[in-house]
């Protein structure tokens, strides 16, 4: 809970230790005493709307309109952003949403992961923008963990509800994961998707600031119009399918899509173009993301199906 008598807005950067990464940020305090929410983007490097939205969810917030404070780092992991980098930063080839909580004396991303850990210590709720990386084609979801007890699983349903995105997931989240590592803590988080193949695209970047504008009046942050919230049955069940081997792979699903078990996904050829593998849907749902690129290692996400 942040209380404060002056209403401010300062920028600056997080400093992580033993390496040359700064994570650009805006810290906002509200007039009046609330809770404090922590918002990110970048997490992975070519999701360019969810750091455009931070950005702009930043720069345009008023202070004098606020109840309580707004922590918004706009470039999570610089390294993999400008070396345009799908998922890996260049710097250790790991996954920054795989390492949380990090290890501020570990490889650059798990300190990343440290420092923002260390930044989510102050907060009551997070926020954590994503957009469909540089090979992946996604409608837009939200989701949130079922760890962390009935009432922070409760208040983080709450907030995806609020967001307005209509595909809503439960999940038993992947290890390392933002969300997942938030509510191990005790603290409630959503990560949103809204974009996709490392495009920037306008659409997705106003999914991604009418879903904070509806989370601050749902938190009692600001004033404003409160919007319906999603109704629609939350999704538990996430499938996600990994790639059997290396070659070029013939994607088949289209994000959006409702596929039935046992349906064609993609096919997996080598360089001759043989057939390695047909890839099924593993269950009855709707497709949520799927790759578009032609090359494939073994172990590459390919798609994944959601179903309530």
């Amino acid at each position: 809970m942040s209380i404060s008598t002056i209403a401010t807005k300062r920028r600056g950067f997080l400093a992580v230790p033993g390496t040359d990464i700064e994570l650009p940020y805006t810290d906002i305090y509200g007039t009046d005493s609330g809770p404090t929410l922590l918002v990110t983007g970048g997490v992975h490097g070519g999701e360019y709307p969810g750091i455009e939205s931070a950005i702009r969810f930043a720069s345009g917030l008023n202070p004098d309109g606020i109840q309580g404070r707004i922590k918004v780092i706009h470039m999570t992991n610089p390294p993999a952003f400008y070396a345009k980098r799908q998922y890996v930063s260049p710097l250790d080839q790991k996954n920054l949403n795989r390492v949380f909580p990090g290890d501020i004396n570990g490889s650059p991303t798990e300190r990343v992961a440290a420092v923002v850990i260390e930044a989510l210590k102050e907060a009551d709720f997070w926020v954590d923008l994503h957009g469909g990386d540089i090979h992946e084609a996604l409608v837009p979801f939200t989701i949130f963990s079922d760890r962390g007890g009935n009432a922070v699983v409760e208040q983080a349903e709450a907030m995806a509800r609020a967001y307005g995105i209509e595909y809503i997931l439960r999940s038993s989240s992947i290890a390392g994961g933002s969300y997942a590592a938030a509510a191990e803590m005790g603290i409630p988080a959503i990560l949103t998707e809204s974009g996709q193949v490392g495009q920037l695209d306008e659409t997705a970047v106003q999914v991604h600031l009418r879903g904070l504008e509806n989370l601050l009046v749902h938190l009692g942050m600001h004033q404003g119009e409160a919007r319906s919230a999603v109704t629609e049955p939350i999704l538990t069940q996430f499938a996600w399918v990994s790639s059997p081997g290396t070659g070029l792979y013939y994607g088949k699903f289209t994000p959006g899509e409702r596929v039935k078990a046992g349906q064609p996904g993609g096919v997996l050829k080598d360089a001759f173009g043989e057939v390695l593998a047909e890839i099924p849907s593993p269950q009855d749902g709707v497709v949520l993301f799927a790759v578009t690129s032609l090359a494939i290692n073994q172990g590459d996400p390919l798609f994944a199906v959601a179903a309530p």
